[in-house]
């Protein structure tokens, strides 16, 4: 029987990848299992989500920053994109060479990148590359460059890709998008996924969402919405009421007062005497 999870009252794993992801098989990186992978650049999303490890890919050049503030805020491996498209050549092995030194799990290139570039990074670093294909014929080369992930991007024919690629690569590691239900997400699986890349909602979207509750209580009379007045705040003293943490007594207080009173009165003693 598994133990019960732990988590805050205030703090938990409120955006939680779907079930299905739990039917994929995973790979082992490091050490560390992993079946989902969350798409996000997003860092409070990041830090409120139970995802295996975090998948940031954007459509800018890729910058050092932006990295650590991902390594900031996840607490699971974070797979950065160092180019391949608009970025590439030695840029982007120098990129990929600097988010290792920031500690990244792995580095993401886009599916136009060449197979030299991926074999000029996969020599540069002891971390994997993970290479974007949208077409099994494509990854062929890539794979033999160097590539020890395989990222599927074919949109509607992801499944029939994976097939090929499986059927090409047993123990490779491939992951790939799983759509929006669980059973595209299934089906994405069944077709030789290992692990399964998921964009979580926007917190735009969940705020909206949390607001709309809101008013829905505040109108049914379910919610008082609390109000802090910042002028009447101030005038609280924090302290005020709490008791002390070794309860003395008020003879204890006394004896305590009278003997410092004592050595004040010898001590002025003294330096009289020495006048």
């Amino acid at each position: 029987m598994d133990p019960a999870p732990i988590e805050g009252t205030l703090r938990k794993a409120t955006i939680s990848v779907p079930d299905a992801i739990e039917d994929a098989s995973g790979f082992t990186l490091f050490g560390r299992r992993i079946k989902s992978l969350m798409y996000s650049t997003d860092v409070a999303v990041i830090r409120n989500s139970n995802a295996d490890a975090v998948f940031a890919v954007y459509p800018f050049t890729a910058q050092p920053a932006i990295t650590q503030a991902l390594l900031t805020a996840a607490e699971c491996p974070v797979f950065v994109g160092v180019g391949g498209g608009t970025t590439t050549g030695k840029r982007s092995v120098q990129l990929a060479a600097v988010s290792e030194m920031q500690g990244v799990a792995g580095v993401i290139v886009n599916s136009p990148a060449s197979p030299e570039m991926v074999e000029h990074i996969a020599h540069m670093v002891d971390i994997p590359v993970v290479a974007t294909v949208v077409r099994a014929d494509d990854a062929h080369a890539k794979v033999r460059a160097g590539a020890k992930i395989l990222n599927i991007a074919a949109g509607k024919n992801t499944p029939e890709v994976l097939r090929e690629l499986r059927r090409s690569y047993p123990n490779l590691p491939l992951i790939a998008p799983g759509g929006k239900t669980p059973e595209s997400i299934q089906a994405t699986i069944g077709a030789g996924a290992n692990a399964i890349i998921w964009t979580p909602p926007s917190a735009q979207m969940m705020q909206q969402d949390m607001m709309a509750r809101y008013r829905e209580q505040e109108n049914a009379g379910l919610h008082e919405e609390p109000s802090i007045d910042p002028i009447s705040a101030g005038d609280i003293n924090p302290i005020e009421g709490v008791g002390s943490d070794i309860p003395f007594t008020d003879d204890v207080i006394a004896h305590l007062a009278q003997a410092s009173q004592r050595r004040r009165e010898r001590r002025n003693a003294f330096f009289s005497r020495r006048k």
